[in-house]
């Protein structure tokens, strides 16, 4: 219909109801006419040249970045039997602290400065995802968890053997100080600690052992 067409009653009715012949906004039709183009420029683009990478292809892409990042993981993890007890002194704690804080290893990133959690779990609790003992959270900061957004070290820097265990020394100190506003735990999810300890590794195995275990 021309636009300058003037609008027109129509002959037909629905239950006494009748309607005007109106002409389209002009807006509406060039949007409608825009997503036509942009719907073929899509399918092609996609569908049918194959440049545009489909969520499938974007998925495959990521699990195999995950996997290079683990293989760094094993490759940069350290190579000896580290303690099995947690550190105490003031000066191990003060440097865990630090190293948890620093922008070098994104813990506090995720974790926030005082555990409560973020998009991470709050560490400060007695529920835990990945096991609460000293090796075990070693072996988590090591090997990092990327499907989850965890990177190895928390951000790929390696850290030596004597900051691995002064940071997991640090992170377990912080456990029962109740920061405010935690993040709630995942009943589904979160393990009570302690509650599965007899099919945990009471001691540390070498790195090859725990990437296998892993």
């Amino acid at each position: 219909m021309a636009q300058g067409r003037k609008d027109e009653l129509l002959d037909h009715d629905a239950d006494g109801i009748q309607e005007y012949d109106n002409s389209l906004p002009r807006w509406w039709l060039y949007g409608f006419y825009f997503t036509i183009i942009f719907s073929v420029v899509y399918m092609v683009h996609y569908h049918v040249s194959g440049t545009g990478k489909l969520m499938t292809a974007e998925y495959e892409e990521e699990m195999q970045a995950a996997e290079s990042i683990k293989k760094i993981a094993a490759a940069n993890a350290p190579k000896k039997e580290l303690p099995t007890s947690p550190l105490t002194d003031a000066a191990s704690l003060k440097k865990g602290q630090e190293i948890f804080e620093s922008t070098n290893s994104l813990c506090a990133t995720c974790h926030r400065t005082d555990l409560g959690g973020q998009v991470g779990p709050n560490l400060t609790d007695e529920y835990w995802i990945h096991g609460c003992d000293l090796p075990t959270i070693m072996k988590n900061i090591t090997t990092g968890f990327p499907e989850k957004g965890m990177l190895p070290y928390g951000s790929t820097n390696k850290l030596t053997d004597e900051e691995l265990v002064q940071v997991a020394s640090y992170i377990l100190s912080k456990q029962g100080s109740n920061p405010p506003d935690p993040k709630p735990i995942e009943p589904e999810r979160d393990v009570k600690c302690g509650a599965n300890a007899g099919t945990e590794q009471n001691t540390v195995a070498t790195t090859d052992t725990a990437i296998k275990q892993h």
